[in-house]
């Protein structure tokens, strides 16, 4: 089976780890330690801002960051076409979640249905980078949040790598969230990591990852948790760092092969990517034509190729834990997400693999058109 993701470890990075964790072990420091300092501080640095808080989830990072933007008692606008938990995060910080359709050309949050739902209510917004492409208008979502005093928050668990322009995810609104889930492009198993430049909300985020206590005083000042991520985890994170540079190439040179296989074939369209934008590709995301039968595609991969796809998301409103929140206005979010295809990306996929994928895909549209 051609794996849709896989996290990678090359040889050098899993022999340090296998050392550095048997230290960490045989000192007892778990927490809070030197591989956490080891891990922010190079993150920091990679994505451009003075700032990274290392956490147990993005999950966590975003609920902290809407906290920290006054979410509580407030309407946060957030994109429909987006993982569950930029909905959930905004519930868990006392806000309104309030859905966003989705520009199908971006696949960003669409700026005309985000106007048409501001109130003196709303007081965020999240912006998704989906599938590690940033879009276009990324100065205008930027601009938009300011016009209209919204705290602007990039959900960049999809775009560890991403650039627009020469600035890099994670620096791009006034605070930025990371993911490190077991298929992400770098991952520590579980984690996430904030990204700012404000000095407050990483002292925040520092108070509230230690169930809310002031580090001068040891009192607890806000009502936080044991969000904190381990020593073990942090090792492994800033080792696998040092590894993200070869990684996100590869990951480019997979998506340009697909590029070069896909282009003008039909019932298949191919993501928009900016000309300034250089994606990480965490999903290669393809779109079937409204004549293919998705499930029958997928499917068909699967059986008779071995090869795992999957669309982007179901809608967030179509989940039945959010289905309350479909106010009929999500239509490019449905159609966009339902035709979407992901075929395999990481690493250790082989030149011969990304060519079986793309004739496999071929052949099968090919059938069904």
């Amino acid at each position: 089976m051609i794996q849709l993701a896989k996290a990678s470890f090359p040889p050098a990075i899993r022999d340090a780890a296998s050392a550095e964790i048997a230290r960490i072990l045989a000192g007892g420091k778990l927490m809070l330690g030197p591989w956490k300092d080891r891990f922010e501080s190079g993150f920091a640095k990679y994505v451009g801002v003075p700032h990274a808080i290392s956490l147990n989830s993005c999950t966590t990072a975003l609920t902290i960051c809407l906290s920290h933007g006054g979410a509580r008692g407030h309407d946060v606008l957030v994109p429909s076409g987006s993982f569950v938990t930029d909905v959930s995060s905004v519930i868990f910080a006392g806000g309104n979640p309030i859905l966003v359709d989705m520009d199908p050309e971006t696949l960003a949050i669409d700026l005309e249905d985000a106007a048409r739902k501001i109130t003196p209510r709303t007081r965020a917004m999240i912006w998704v980078h989906l599938t590690g492409v940033i879009s276009k208008d990324f100065e205008k979502i930027a601009a938009f949040a300011k016009k209209h005093g919204l705290y602007l928050i990039e959900d960049a668990a999809h775009a560890l790598g991403s650039e627009i322009n020469g600035r890099m995810a994670g620096s791009l609104a006034d605070a930025s969230c990371f993911s490190f889930y077991p298929t992400k492009t770098l991952s520590t198993g579980a984690g996430g990591m904030i990204t700012t430049r404000d000095d407050a909300l990483r002292r925040y985020a520092e108070q509230m990852r230690l169930f809310g206590k002031e580090s001068e005083t040891g009192e607890i000042i806000h009502l936080g948790n044991d969000w904190f991520l381990d020593e073990i985890r942090a090792c492994i994170g800033a080792l696998a760092l040092t590894d993200l540079e070869r990684q996100v190439a590869r990951r480019r040179e997979i998506a340009d092969r697909y590029h070069a296989a896909l282009a003008n074939q039909p019932g298949i369209r191919l993501v928009n990517v900016p000309v300034n934008c250089k994606p990480g590709w965490y999903q290669y995301p393809v779109f079937l034509a409204d004549t293919l039968n998705h499930g029958e595609v997928v499917a068909a991969l699967k059986e008779q190729h071995k090869i795992e796809c999957k669309a982007i998301y179901r809608p967030t409103h179509k989940e039945k834990v959010f289905e309350h929140l479909d106010d009929g206005s999500l239509k490019n979010t449905e159609a966009t997400l339902r035709r979407s295809l992901c075929l395999p990306m990481h690493a250790e996929l082989s030149d011969q693999d990304v060519d079986t994928v793309a004739a496999a895909l071929i052949v099968e549209c090919r059938a069904r058109l």
